[in-house]
């Protein structure tokens, strides 16, 4: 079995543009599931400032914060007593464990069992509100606990938006078109005037990247910024039909959420040279009384079309742009040091396995190499892979303030083999520099054979070492206590829990067995002979990484070992870990 593989946090980062990005792929069908989760931060938010207010708005079914079609809030107490409903007030103080679906599954139960402060999904049938004639439908449900109360969101699964299949290319369009609209949104809500401007000047690339760019409508669904067509500034989109007898401004109305929502219709595409109208998938959200859209053309060629990426390939993905958003913080503040420490092997910000860093000015000459310092001052444009791609011509039409996503073939440095890999890498512009940092895809380890819940408790872990990490922040000795706590749920999950090492992989705090405090993981072995603290001092990273051994499972009455999945991070000198057993 391979026993170790390097991957990096689930945690999104902030584009120095100010753009929320995980710069991984994007699936619409993930989108209702975040709206729910986002939807249910609103009301916890919300509930905190004032609970009288948020329970009457959750009841309030134009309240748009707390609905979006299918999805609405339901807020009960710690008895599982219904407090607030967002779709059937009738339903206020009923009991969750009178509560039976279709399934005769018990709704009661099954929060309770679920109940934690870093939100569990759970599943059961559930009447549509959207669908008021049918039966139970199945009902995937976002819950987390907030104090006394647990709150709770759900989406209908199933649903197919699109008529088209859609590529790689495809979705990393999605991605860019999401996040340009939210730099739309914010530029707005600084100076309309100078955001109206930009989104109609072609040479911004905030704005505009091939076929995709902005434009904006006022509450009456009147165009007022139009990035790839001004003349139409003043158009009622009422006013405007495709060429499937679609009413633009009716379909944008009928989809209009502060949470956002794709829509689709055909429209000309202005990075081709025809005018015959092209299937549109665009991204619409509201906000301030303007609707912000970008749209995508789903079918454009790439090379990263013909990759198939992993689970592993994915979370590496998150490494890749945590890596390079700290190198651009980094490079704003001291542009030297930084790309002097980029090449430095034993700076782990810039190094993790395969992933390392580099930068390169205006004119493709490269300025810093974290794998090969001897392509400091090379030309990009005179580099060209095994396939004869250049990569200079890649990078000279990818860059980009969002980053994008490019393949080519390049060597390993990670492996000892010379012969050149399909690489995939991340570029972002940022003032005219291009930062790039790459995977290596293909791996299958044991991510892939994860079931559901595995997979829900392998988010669980990740989240929990976050929580330790913030809490050792802010007050060590009792942050040690609480993990050291079974009864706290912020370290204790059924067969989750955290243990702590320090710099020499020392135990200093474990959540199950206080006695191993203050053992050397290196005297321990597992029963495949694998050593322990060498298994964590050969992935450790400030990014995290998954390793896999065989060790008790707490959750069980046995003492036979089982193989475990654990997440280990590194912060400040210290090692926080949490495993579960798939």
């Amino acid at each position: 079995m391979q026993r170790t593989f390097l991957c990096a946090s689930l945690i999104g980062m902030v584009l120095l543009v100010g753009i929320p990005s995980s710069f991984a792929t994007y699936y619409y069908e993930d989108d209702r599931q975040r709206i729910a989760q986002q939807m249910l931060e609103n009301a916890v938010k919300a509930f905190v400032l004032d609970k009288n207010s948020t329970f009457a708005a959750i009841q309030n079914a134009d309240d748009a914060t707390y609905h979006d079609r299918e999805i609405y809030v339901v807020v009960m107490d710690m008895d599982g007593v219904i407090i607030s409903h967002g779709a059937t007030p009738g339903l206020v103080g009923t009991d969750t464990h009178n509560q039976v679906d279709a399934n005769g599954v018990n709704l009661g139960d099954l929060f309770d069992a679920n109940r934690s402060p870093y939100g569990k999904w759970v599943s059961y049938m559930w009447s549509n509100p959207e669908n008021p004639t049918g039966g139970p439908e199945q009902k995937t449900t976002w819950l987390k606990a907030a104090g006394e109360y647990t709150f709770a969101v759900g989406v209908y699964p199933g649903y197919a938006p699109f008529e088209t299949s859609l590529t790689n290319t495809d979705r990393q369009n999605q991605r860019l078109a999401v996040e340009m609209v939210e730099q739309a949104i914010g530029a707005f809500a600084l100076d309309r005037g100078a955001a109206m401007a930009a989104i109609e000047d072609a040479d911004n690339p905030l704005y505009h990247d091939g076929q995709l760019y902005v434009f904006v409508l006022d509450e009456d669904y009147v165009i007022v910024a139009h990035g790839a067509d001004p003349g139409l500034v003043g158009t009622d989109t009422h006013d405007l039909v495709d060429t499937n007898g679609v009413n633009i401004g009716d379909l944008f109305e009928a989809n209009n959420s502060p949470y956002g929502s794709w829509v689709e219709y055909y429209w000309p595409n202005p990075d081709t040279e025809s005018d015959q109208s092209e299937l549109k998938l665009s991204w619409n959200k509201a906000w301030g009384g303007y609707t912000f859209v970008v749209g995508v053309y789903p079918g454009e060629e790439g090379a990263l079309n013909d990759i198939t990426l992993s689970d592993y390939d994915e979370v590496r993905q998150q490494a890749a742009g945590e890596m390079l958003q700290n190198a651009m913080n980094a490079f704003r503040l001291d542009p030297a040091t930084t790309l002097a420490e980029i090449q430095n092997t034993s700076n782990a910000l810039y190094h993790a396995g395969e992933l390392h860093m580099s930068v390169l000015d205006k004119d493709g000459t490269i300025l810093s190499h974290g794998a090969d310092p001897e392509l400091v001052g090379a030309d990009i444009h005179d580099i060209v892979d095994k396939n004869g791609v250049n990569l200079g011509d890649i990078f000279d039409e990818n860059h980009s303030p969002y980053g994008k996503w490019v393949a080519y073939d390049w060597q390993n440095p990670a492996t000892e083999s010379s012969e050149s890999e399909q690489k995939m890498a991340l570029l972002a512009n940022y003032h005219g520099y291009t930062f790039g940092v790459g995977i290596y895809p293909g791996y299958a380890g044991p991510l892939e054979a994860l079931s559901d819940e595995d997979r829900q408790r392998q988010r669980l872990a990740v989240d929990m070492v976050e929580q330790a990490l913030a809490a050792i922040d802010a007050d060590k000795d009792s942050a040690f206590a609480a993990i050291m706590d079974r009864d706290n749920p912020l370290y204790h999950d059924g067969q989750l829990y955290v243990f702590v090492l320090d710099e020499d992989y020392v135990i200093v705090s474990h959540g199950v067995d206080p006695g191993l405090v203050g053992t050397d993981t290196h005297d321990l072995v597992d029963t495949k002979g694998v050593n322990i603290g060498d298994l964590f001092e050969a992935n450790i990273s400030p990014y995290g990484s998954w390793v896999d051994y065989y060790w008790p499972n707490p959750d069980t009455e046995s003492d036979q070992s089982e193989l475990k999945i654990t997440w280990l991070k590194e912060r400040g000198g210290l090692v926080a870990a949490v495993g579960f057993y798939p």
